[in-house]
């Protein structure tokens, strides 16, 4: 290996560490580590994915096109089966590398509801991916709309005097501004993700109640794929928060067998555990489901949830496809 090809690795690394550490420091400021916004309390509003290491577009923007493929996924997740109004959320998204390469593109319907609130969501990612290492950088931006929907005759307040209590059905569109890192070679991945950075209004009532606006979350996922003969053992980590709210991180460890079935186990802090699998149909298609069991209070009422998952890649450019696909 030659002397000008160590110095100019030995650059890209410190830059790769130097841009780490200025966004963790400027987003300290805003990140509950640093307790940014005066203290305000903000609870996590984005849904949440256990099947998020086969599919980060929701997570990141940059994201956007890593897959080389024409790639489409929808996923259904129903959560706390066991509580009537719980958590259910419906997406299908698709992504794509421009002919250039450089460039990725991405899209996404979003349906989430959660008793009286219904949350639909259309969003566009933009990712710019350059070599970087041994992989790819990618810096990704994000933008789209959101319609908040609330129907106060589906609540019954103990207050009558509630200032929300208007007992009509309001729906208010705001738009959300997004912003992400993601660093990916063929067994290697790192990324950072923040969303809803313009903190838009989710509601025309008149209130200084915070959570009358988005919160500001963060994801940032890390994982790495080891080969081990037909066997490929793929550890993950994602620490995730919302703006002002204790972070929670998902340790997983997901295990490839004979390059067609995958089975995984996550454990989710201050939740409880999640059991995973996921089966190469062919080189294009695959399904996976996924079971959440609470061990905490609110897990153990709401009796598990569920999460299903289809995607179906398509080889628009005429380039090899990795089957399969470790990461």
């Amino acid at each position: 290996m030659s002397k000008k090809y160590m110095m100019i690795r030995t650059s890209k690394i410190k830059i790769l560490f130097s841009i780490c550490i200025f966004l963790f420091a400027f987003f300290d400021s805003l990140l509950p580590f640093g307790g940014g916004w005066g203290g305000v309390a903000f609870a996590q509003q984005d849904a949440q994915y256990s099947q998020y290491m086969f599919n980060h577009l929701a997570l990141n923007p940059a994201y956007a096109g890593s897959r080389e493929v024409l790639a489409t996924s929808l996923v259904y997740r129903d959560q706390w089966t066991g509580i009537k109004g719980a958590p259910s959320t419906g997406s299908l998204s698709v992504q794509m590398p421009l002919r250039k390469k450089k460039i990725g593109l991405g899209a996404e319907l979003l349906s989430d509801k959660l008793g009286p609130q219904n949350i639909s969501a259309c969003l566009l990612s933009y990712s710019y991916r350059l070599p970087f290492l041994k992989g790819k950088l990618a810096f990704g931006l994000r933008m789209g709309v959101y319609d908040y929907v609330f129907d106060g005759s589906k609540m019954d307040y103990k207050d009558q005097g509630d200032v929300y209590n208007t007992r009509v059905r309001t729906s208010k569109i705001t738009g959300t501004g997004d912003f992400g890192m993601y660093y990916y070679s063929r067994t290697f991945y790192w990324g950072l993700g923040m969303t809803h950075l313009n903190q838009g209004k989710i509601t025309d009532v008149s209130s200084q109640d915070s959570t009358s606006r988005q919160a500001i979350h963060y994801f940032m996922p890390i994982g790495k794929a080891f080969e081990m003969g037909n066997t490929v053992l793929n550890p993950s980590i994602l620490i995730k928060g919302a703006q002002n709210s204790p972070p929670e991180i998902d340790l997983s460890l997901n295990v490839l067998l004979k390059e067609r079935l995958w089975v995984g186990l996550s454990l989710r802090s201050n939740y409880g555990v999640v059991f995973l699998t996921q089966y190469q149909i062919n080189d294009k298609m695959k399904a996976g489901y996924s079971f959440d069991y609470g061990a905490n209070k609110i897990g153990r009422v709401g009796k598990g949830t569920h999460e299903i998952m289809i995607a179906y890649d398509i080889n628009i450019h005429g380039t090899k496809m990795l089957m399969p696909r470790y990461l």
